[in-house]
């Protein structure tokens, strides 16, 4: 089975990417249900911004396990110079941990 604290940190990673605009978001798809994916739209940036790009950082992150098969992650990242916040909630399901919730404080592109 694979590692919940791994499989958060690597979708922490994915959707800052995609808020950052270095990452398409169609990239998340195996870490994420159709409908966090839809619900993400809105805040992606669809075309990488043009000049010196700022890399996204994790300045904090943590991963709990509430109850068996669901995890519930949490970061603190900086994105193009800003601080934003995401909470995601992860299941297990047919082997492997997919996002089935996601939340962020960054503004809607």
């Amino acid at each position: 089975m694979e590692d919940v604290g791994a499989v958060a940190g690597s979708t922490v990673r994915l959707v800052m990417e995609v808020l950052a605009g270095t990452r398409p978001l169609r990239q998340l798809a195996r870490r994420a249900t159709p409908a966090v994916c839809r619900g993400l739209a809105p805040f992606a940036v669809a075309v990488r911004p043009r000049g010196p790009i700022q890399p996204p950082r994790v300045l904090t992150s943590w991963v709990q396990e509430p109850a068996a098969g669901a995890a519930e992650a949490g970061a603190v990242i900086a994105v193009n110079g800003r601080v934003q916040a995401l909470a995601l909630r992860l299941e297990h399901h047919r082997g492997r941990w997919r996002c089935t919730a996601l939340e962020t404080t960054a503004p809607p592109r």
